[in-house]
């Protein structure tokens, strides 16, 4: 989105707070969560596990204080998350359980775990748009301040709001408050487990009365494709009544769409990797294979490997794989949390493996806790005096600046994503992944500077790192192959969907007995999404065998009025 204002307007993107849902609930917690007693350079934990071991720590805590809770009530953190996400306050949780005993302990462990986030000054997803709902309920001035400064409100792929983002947008606007433009295709709900639903959408045109605008031009896909899926669509219910079909405004260069069979799964995916192997290799940057999950492009990203075609799996990475970054990012972390033990364990085991040493967190903490020192500190300490190990002692020395003054934290990353990709090991011509997150890191800087308009402080680079995915920059030379969630809002040359079998796509679970009719609907919406990110060529293909299993082409394809016949593999 930023780039492409950039691209129509030069020099006035930075005029605009562009960001997601909770890179904005963010920015207003910053500026006004201490209304709440929010801190304003709170972490966030965008991992389960390091939720459930703060719950947990908690929790003992508690019971050593003798409550009648064990660490084994970290089973209602998932209860937790969908109260949190449906801004279900601990106070009137118990209510929502049918079992009045269940719904009272699982009231105190939400409580609890609510307490513990404040205490350590921490935040999570869910915990974001909460907040920023109660600031805008309980502060209604914070609200009317948002509107003053933000008189214009664009909410792009709108499809997607959940009900507590949604309601979000109703707490921040108020009752007046109209100047509000959503951009949203129903035929494009994809995400129905995370929450979306046409219901949102139903709702802001109930609540904000806005004049409809119908955009059915579409500038990428040839006529052809965009015929077939304005057939396949139409055979969903659930859509907004009278909605025009799409036009192609764009012309075809050649034929728009190829359908392929084959007799097995090993068979699609070695002939479309020689296929893609016999053209220009300029084209691979602009091609794509899309499936419905992992597994059923893993084959076809082996093969195209075997025929020497530059490939990968897009895969969505929400932290840091290599221990040299895990360490870096931990490490500014404590160096404004020094209390936060779980991020020391990270640190310190993220270290061990950097410098091959074996200093044991826990028992550091502990000698970290009877002293003086801050967890870090002690830690950089014990580093330094590890014997003979000049990257123990390097890395001793970066955590030793940050601890003396935070105010070079700059210099001393900026000497840290320098050096610490060389402590990785790697085969000749593999990007090890310490390469990987470093490029992963400097985009991830990049977006949090574009953002802002300016450089990030350190709370502000860490709070931005941790709503970001982690992967690296997608290399423009290779095709890639990914899921058609992760596709959504992509657009490519030659796009090939694979498997578009029965079982398959559509999914076993939307066909069984007793499958809720809404099932097939989003499987339909899924490759309605999948066809249309092709700008010259779309190619189907399904085989009749998948795992020596016999399937069927999938029924989209003749809900598309595509020709089944004659077309082998």
């Amino acid at each position: 989105m930023r780039g492409r204002v950039e691209a129509m307007v030069p020099g006035l993107a930075e005029r605009t707070v562009i960001g997601t849902y909770h890179s904005f609930c963010a920015q207003v917690l910053r500026q006004h969560g201490s209304h709440l007693g929010i801190k304003p350079d709170f972490g966030i934990y965008d991992q389960d596990e390091d939720r459930a071991e703060l719950l947990r720590d908690a929790l003992e805590q508690a019971a050593s204080r003798g409550e009648s809770l064990t660490p084994d009530d970290t089973r209602w953190l998932k209860a937790i998350d969908q109260l949190r996400s449906s801004l279900v306050s601990p106070q009137k949780a118990a209510r929502h359980f049918r079992d009045p005993k269940a719904g009272e302990r699982a009231a105190r462990v939400y409580a609890i775990y609510e307490d513990v986030l404040r205490e350590r000054n921490v935040m999570d997803f869910n915990g974001m748009i909460l907040d920023t709902c109660r600031l805008a309920h309980q502060v209604p001035a914070v609200a009317a301040r948002i509107r003053q400064s933000y008189p214009y409100w664009l909410i792009d792929e709108f499809q997607d709001t959940t009900p507590a983002q949604y309601r979000l947008v109703r707490f921040l606007a108020g009752q007046e408050f109209k100047n509000v433009f959503v951009v949203a295709d129903d035929d494009q709900i994809i995400y129905q487990w995370a929450g979306a639903s046409y219901r949102q959408i139903a709702a802001f045109r109930e609540h904000f009365a806005p004049e409809l605008i119908q955009l059915v031009e579409n500038r990428r896909c040839p006529p052809e494709i965009v015929q077939a899926a304005n057939n396949l669509i139409a055979h969903n219910a659930e859509r907004t009544p009278g909605k025009a079909p799409l036009v192609s405004t764009r012309p075809s260069a050649g034929p728009a769409i190829i359908l392929r069979t084959f007799s097995t799964d090993t068979e699609e995916a070695e002939t479309i990797a020689q296929e893609i192997a016999a053209i220009e290799e300029t084209t691979w940057g602009q091609t794509a294979i899309l499936g419905r999950t992992r597994a059923i492009l893993q084959p076809g990203l082996d093969a195209l490997r075997k025929a020497g075609v530059t490939a990968s799996i897009a895969t969505r990475r929400d932290r840091f794989v290599s221990p040299q970054f895990l360490w870096l990012q931990s490490c500014l972390d404590l160096s404004l949390r020094p209390t936060d033990r779980r991020m020391f364990t990270t640190m310190a085991a993220a270290a061990n493996r950097i410098a091959d040493i074996q200093l044991d967190a826990a028992i550091l903490a502990a000698e970290a806790q009877s002293s003086d020192a801050s967890y870090l500190e002690y830690w950089a300490l014990a580093a330094r005096n590890a014997a003979d190990n000049d990257t123990a002692t390097r890395l001793a020395d970066f955590a030793l600046r940050l601890v003396q003054s935070r105010a070079r934290w700059r210099k001393v990353v900026s000497e840290a994503i320098a050096w610490l990709p060389q402590t990785a090991v790697s085969a000749n011509g593999i990007v090890s992944d310490a390469e990987e997150d470093k490029a992963a890191w400097e985009a991830v800087v990049r977006a949090i500077r574009a953002e802002k308009g300016s450089q990030p402080d350190l709370d502000e680079l860490l709070q931005g790192i941790a709503l970001r995915p982690k992967e690296p920059p997608p290399d423009p030379r290779a095709v890639r192959l990914m899921t058609i969630h992760a596709a959504k809002g992509l657009e490519f040359d030659y796009v090939w969907v694979v498997g578009v079998a029965e079982q398959i796509l559509p999914s076993w679970q939307s066909l069984k007995a007793g499958a809720a009719p809404v099932e097939l609907e989003e499987e339909r919406r899924n490759f309605f999404v999948a066809i249309t990110r092709a700008k010259k060529q779309l190619v189907l293909s399904y085989a009749n065998q998948y795992r020596g299993w016999h399937r069927l082409p999938s029924r989209f394809l003749s809900e598309m009025n595509l020709d089944l016949t004659d077309h082998p593999g």
